[in-house]
C-alpha cells in the first residue's frame, strides 16, 4: 500500500517539536510557562505537544503495522526511526559534556560512563552527570525530553501484539477500543492502578495510561474516512470544546477524547505550501525534539540567556542540528527499512 505524503503531518510535527523548545525555555530560565499559569496548571505547551505527538504516532504506526509483512519488518522500521539519530545524539552529548564539566576529571565520574548505555536503553534514562550544568537555572538535567521514548517504544510493542490478527479488522478494532476505554477510565479514576508493575520498567502508571489513551485513539482513527467529516465546522467545534474544558477545569477529562480527532484532522489536510515542508527540509521533527533540551542547556551554561533569546537561539541552533541529523543519519538509515 503506497503512502500518501500529501498532507500536513510533517509540518505539524515540526510545529509541535518547536513548541516543546518554546515550552522548555521557561523552566530552563527559571520561569513558569504562560500557558501553565493561565490554565491553572492543567496544561503547558510541551505537554500539549507530546499528547499530539502520541496521537499522531498511534495513527501512523498502526498504518505501518498494517503495511509490514512480518513482525521483524515492523520492529526493524521502528528501530531505524528511533535509534540511529539517538545514538548520534548521545555520542555528540558525550563529546560536549567534558567542556561543561565543573569538577576535577569527568572521566573519573561513573555517571559519565553510564550516561550513554542508560539513555540508549530507553527505560533507564539518566538525566544527570555529576558536575554538569550544576549552576544552570534548571540545574543538572542534560536532556529532559528523552523521557517519552520509553513510553512510545512500549506502545510500539503493544501494537506488535495485534500483528497476528491484523487481517481480522473487527477484532483489532474491538481490542483497540477496549484498550482506549480501559486506559482512559484508569487515567481518570485509578491512575495508580498497577503502579508497582510499571515501576519495574521505570515507567509511571499515570503517564502510561495517559499516553496510551492518545496513542490508541490515534490507532483507532486510522480506520475512519476523514473526508466525510473533516470540515472547518467540526475542527472549530473541537477546538472550542478543548478551550472551554480548560475554563471548567475539565481539560484532563476531555483532551483524550477530543484532541486526537482534532490533530489527525489537521494533519490529514493538504494545505499548500506547508504540505511541502517534508520535501524541502525533510522530516526534522524528531531531531528537533531530541536535540532541543540539551542545546538550550548549553546556551544557558555559556550565555545565561533570557527566556525569549533562549527560544530564538535554541530553535535556530536545534533546527540546524536536526536538519543535519535528518540529512546524514535518519534519511540514509531509512533506506534500509525494507531490509527485512
Amino acid at each position: 500500500m503506497a503512502v500518501d505524503r500529501r498532507n500536513n503531518f510533517d509540518f505539524i510535527r515540526l510545529i509541535l517539536a518547536s513548541g516543546v523548545i518554546i515550552s522548555h525555555s521557561f523552566p530552563l530560565t527559571g520561569k513558569k510557562e504562560l500557558l501553565l499559569h493561565y490554565s491553572h496548571d492543567q496544561i503547558d505547551l510541551g505537554r500539549f505537544a507530546v499528547e499530539c505527538f502520541f496521537a499522531m504516532s498511534g495513527y501512523l504506526i498502526f498504518q505501518s503495522l498494517e503495511r509490514s509483512k512480518t513482525i521483524l519488518s515492523y520492529l526493524w522500521k521502528r528501530i531505524l526511526r528511533l535509534f540511529p539519530a539517538l545514538v548520534v545524539l548521545l555520542l555528540f552529548t558525550m563529546l560536549i559534556l567534558p567542556f561543561v564539566y565543573e569538577g576535577r576529571n569527568i572521566f573519573d565520574e561513573k555517571s559519565y560512563w553510564s550516561y550513554f548505555p542508560n539513555v540508549l536503553s530507553l527505560y533507564r534514562v539518566q538525566y544527570n552527570v555529576d558536575g554538569v550544568f550544576t549552576h544552570n537555572p534548571y540545574p543538572g538535567a542534560i536532556n529532559g525530553s528523552l523521557w517519552s521514548l520509553s513510553y512510545e517504544f512500549s506502545l510500539y510493542l503493544f501494537l506488535l501484539l495485534l500483528f497476528p490478527f491484523k487481517k481480522r479488522s473487527g477484532f483489532v478494532k474491538a481490542v483497540l477500543i477496549l484498550t482506549f476505554t480501559v486506559s482512559y477510565l484508569l487515567l481518570q479514576f485509578k491512575p495508580l492502578f498497577l503502579s508497582f508493575l510499571f515501576d519495574q520498567f521505570l515507567l509511571t502508571s499515570q503517564l502510561s495510561y495517559k499516553l496510551a489513551s492518545f496513542f490508541v485513539a490515534g490507532s483507532i482513527l486510522s480506520f475512519l474516512n476523514f473526508k466525510k467529516f473533516n470540515t472547518l465546522f467540526v475542527r472549530m467545534s473541537l477546538s472550542c470544546i478543548l478551550i472551554t474544558s480548560i475554563f471548567f477545569n475539565l481539560y484532563e477529562a476531555i483532551t483524550p477524547l477530543a484532541l486526537p480527532i482534532l490533530i489527525i484532522m489537521l494533519s490529514k489536510l493538504n494545505t499548500s505550501p506547508v504540505n511541502l515542508i517534508g520535501k524541502v527540509i525533510g522530516d526534522i521533527s524528531y531531531g528537533v525534539y531530541i536535540y532541543g533540551f540539551f542545546i538550550q542547556q548549553l546556551l544557558m551554561y555559556f550565555f545565561n540567556l533570557n527566556t525569549i533569546l533562549l527560544m530564538i537561539t535554541g530553535l535556530f541552533v536545534t533546527y540546524i542540528l536536526a536538519f543535519l541529523s535528518w540529512r546524514y543519519i535518519e534519511s540514509p538509515s531509512l533506506k534500509f527499512k525494507n531490509l527485512f
